[in-house]
């Protein structure tokens, strides 16, 4: 869904890239100012000394997210656009994932939510939210493209956490993901497992 939205401000990101571009930041170091943002994200997930502390974690986070946009923007319109970059932008994103669920697992791992174990909702969030990208990976890897398939793409996810971030409850955020990511799942093995009986 969220991805449909990105197609419609296309322009006004190309036009934040090219601010970028003439202040010389490049694609994989804006990967990787991503990924560092998403780190301190967790840091504040993780040791919350105060309430706001779970604001400043959405904050980042959602700074991380908007650095993972632009990269790809930047790489298209300056021509810098490589397999090496997709790579590393790629696999930062799947650390950027694991690190702030992880840090919010943390603080609520012995917290009760709805009768389960933080460390439960939290391993099986961050199994769902890997095992989505990897039903992408392996399918484009059969050339059937899944982009814009499942209730819970990255952006989707994300904006979960930050959502629940400002209400100053991201633990609930745990709950959400375990529950829409393996729905996601399900969807684009159906979606996958359809396609691929067209093509016997």
């Amino acid at each position: 869904m969220l991805t449909k939205i990105r197609e419609k401000v296309e322009f006004w990101l190309e036009g934040i890239a090219k601010i970028l571009l003439k202040a010389k930041f490049t694609p994989n170091f804006l990967t990787i100012l991503g990924f560092c943002l998403s780190l301190m994200a967790a840091y504040f997930y993780a040791v919350p000394r105060f309430f706001w502390y779970f604001w400043i974690g959405g904050t980042l986070l959602f700074v991380s997210s908007f650095c993972d946009v632009l990269d790809g923007v930047v790489a298209r319109i300056s021509g810098k656009n490589t397999i090496l970059g997709g790579f590393l932008d790629s696999l930062m994103d799947r650390y950027s994932d694991t690190a702030a669920i992880f840090g919010i697992t943390y603080h609520f791992a012995q917290t009760s939510i709805f009768y389960v174990s933080g460390y439960i909702w939290g391993f099986l969030a961050i199994a769902g939210s890997i095992t989505v990208s990897y039903t992408r990976a392996k399918a484009e890897s059969l050339n059937i493209k899944l982009e814009g398939v499942g209730l819970a793409e990255r952006p989707e996810r994300i904006l979960i956490i930050i959502g629940s971030s400002v209400f100053l409850h991201p633990e609930i955020s745990l709950v959400i993901l375990t529950i829409l990511t393996n729905v996601t799942v399900f969807q684009r093995t159906i979606f996958t497992f359809k396609k691929l009986k067209k093509l016997e």
